[in-house]
């Protein structure tokens, strides 16, 4: 299972869960919301992974240095961290991956 298989499948857990959100929480809309901005963040992952390993496919029978631009590199790693940040959150899930740990 990959690090975005186990938090899709968390963050279907979460919105089966939201329809009972507390008000004080601020609700089911509330919780609903925060479902979708890490779906968003997730789906930003894996837009910038496969962007970047096309990157280097494309690159593979070229001569010199890595494919893909330095920034390009940088913001895959960033979205990598925030990634993981989120699984952190499911830690004591039995298929947590103790290698995604920040």
């Amino acid at each position: 299972m990959t690090i975005v298989d186990f938090l899709n499948a968390r963050l279907d857990e979460d919105e089966r869960a939201a329809h009972a959100a507390s008000p004080g929480t601020g609700g089911p809309g509330r919780a609903r919301a925060d479902v979708a901005a890490k779906r968003r963040i997730v789906n930003e992952y894996v837009r910038a992974y496969r962007e970047q390993m096309s990157a280097v496919a494309g690159a593979s029978g070229t001569r010199g240095g890595t494919p893909g631009a330095p920034e390009a590199w940088g913001a895959l790693h960033a979205w990598r961290k925030a990634v993981e940040h989120l699984a952190a959150a499911y830690a004591g899930h039995p298929d947590y991956d103790r290698s995604w740990a920040v």
